[in-house]
């Protein structure tokens, strides 16, 4: 994948699955670094606070995400991938 986008309910009390988005957070910020760790460039992993109800939101967070993706380059992408694969 050349980005990732992990989207969850607004903190603290948005979510339906009551505390699922606090979990998400937890793990999230436990995943980012070692991605980083590994390679994988910062801008590629991301994490948004987004609710049904924000479509408008929404669709500039995907206009943001495919600039900083057509920024980065298919090639740095690539390059990326091939390290992190086993």
């Amino acid at each position: 994948a050349g980005m990732v986008l992990v989207g969850a309910c607004h903190l603290p009390y948005d979510c339906h699955y009551i505390s699922g988005n606090a979990r998400m957070k937890d793990r999230m910020d436990a995943l980012a670094p070692m991605l980083q760790k590994l390679g994988l460039s910062p801008q590629r992993f991301r994490v948004e606070y987004v609710s049904a109800a924000e479509g408008l939101k929404f669709a500039e967070l995907m206009k943001e995400m495919t600039a900083q993706l057509q920024e980065l380059g298919a090639e740095k992408i690539k390059q990326e991938n091939a390290k992190l694969k086993p």
